[in-house]
């Protein structure tokens, strides 16, 4: 009987001690955890090894897709959610994430604008007449105008805002439905319409135009309510803003919440519930800006390292809650893309892909000059002469 009450307790001192080093072992990976994911957020130096080293971020030309490019044809190229299209004799011709031909679509389009937002693409017909609208690899709907179109935009819902000018007006703002609706018509005779945005709910369209017919150039900003511009057109513009003869507007950007995000050539403004606050000065060391992106705004600024050279900061805000990310460059930033929640960095042979949070998603080195690139939701292409290379973000 002794010699089974001492098996027992034996066996229950192993079980305790395996149980004690199972725990141990447990919490000193769970801390480590802790420990790597704190060094990694607060450590730039050690995210950008980990992220190059460890999770294999850095891309060369062998490690992605590409599409071959006739050279003899005019080439229009746009990406748009997980999808590449290139356009050339009235022929849009889309690729998938891979590089693989999928469908073809004919469009009555020679000289393309090109307009998306998730899955909706818009294209109209530069200084034409006719546009149209593709959701995902379906042609939806088509259009023509009077006069000649100058700018195209479409929100996630496929809702279209069209800029026109003819020998009437400056500027006309046409806005449709996602059927191809047209839902109201708004006429300039004297200003002309730099910049236009549509929110997410449908409901407000904001333009920013200049007015050139003064001794001093105005910027305007004005709102119209898509809903009293359906009961009444004279009644459509809501709330107006006029700048400073200072500030010359550039381009406004509805973001979530309805926020309007103002680019001015000397400040970032945010109008929201009605206020109008300026967020970002900017000054000589600001080389880019960006307001394309869903809740944020992005800068560039060079900050000199030596007498002959010179660093570049990428600094995000979140225009919901203020918060700042940064990413830090030793080379001088040639361009800036941005789309959604992506930044596409340009640095000459290399592109870094940097979300809002300031955390790197891709780093693509070229053998080549890098000049042209476009971002969409779920992919980047680098258009090249003879070749489109595809990166998934």
């Amino acid at each position: 009987m002794r010699e089974n009450e001492k098996e027992l307790y034996q066996i229950k001192r192993e079980l305790s001690i395996r149980k004690i080093i199972i725990v141990s072992i447990v919490t000193v990976f769970i801390i480590s955890i802790i420990v790597l994911v704190s060094l990694y957020i607060s450590k730039e130096s050690f995210r950008k090894w980990v992220d190059i080293n460890i999770l294999r971020k850095n891309l060369t030309e062998q490690d992605i897709s590409s599409i071959d490019l006739d050279i003899d044809k005019n080439n229009q190229i746009c990406c748009y959610s997980k999808y590449i299209g290139i356009l050339n004799d009235k022929n849009l011709k889309l690729y998938n994430q891979t590089g693989q031909s999928i469908i073809d679509i004919a469009v009555n389009i020679n000289t393309a604008l090109f307009a998306s937002n998730n899955k909706y693409l818009a294209i109209a017909e530069k200084n034409g007449q006719e546009f149209c609208v593709i959701s995902d690899k379906t042609y939806l709907w088509e259009g023509k105008v009077d006069g000649e179109i100058l700018q195209i935009h479409i929100n996630k819902n496929g809702y279209v805002v069209l800029v026109t000018t003819d020998t009437t007006y400056k500027s006309t703002i046409t806005v449709y439905d996602a059927s191809g609706k047209q839902l109201l018509k708004n006429y300039l005779s004297s200003t002309r319409v730099i910049d236009v945005s549509i929110t997410n709910d449908n409901k407000y369209v904001a333009f920013a135009e200049i007015d050139t017919s003064g001794a001093l150039i105005k910027s305007n900003i004005k709102i119209i309510s898509i809903e009293e511009a359906v009961k009444d057109s004279n009644q459509a513009i809501i709330n107006s803003y006029d700048a400073d003869t200072s500030k010359m507007i550039v381009s406004v950007e509805y973001q979530e919440k309805n926020n309007l995000i103002c680019e001015y050539d000397n400040s970032i403004n945010l109008i929201s519930n009605s206020t109008n606050n300026e967020i970002l000065a900017i000054d000589n060391k600001t080389t880019f800006m960006s307001s394309n992106l869903t809740n944020s705004i992005a800068y560039i600024t060079e900050e000199s390292s030596g007498i002959f050279n010179s660093d570049s900061v990428l600094n995000i805000i979140n225009t919901s809650n203020n918060q700042k990310s940064i990413y830090n460059f030793d080379e001088v930033v040639k361009e800036m893309y941005t789309y959604g929640n992506t930044i596409g960095i340009n640095v000459g042979t290399e592109i870094y892909f940097v979300n809002t949070n300031g955390l790197l998603i891709k780093k693509y080195t070229s053998n080549q000059e890098i000049t042209n690139v476009q971002i969409s939701s779920d992919l980047a292409i680098i258009i090249y002469k003879d070749r489109v290379e595809i990166i998934n973000l």
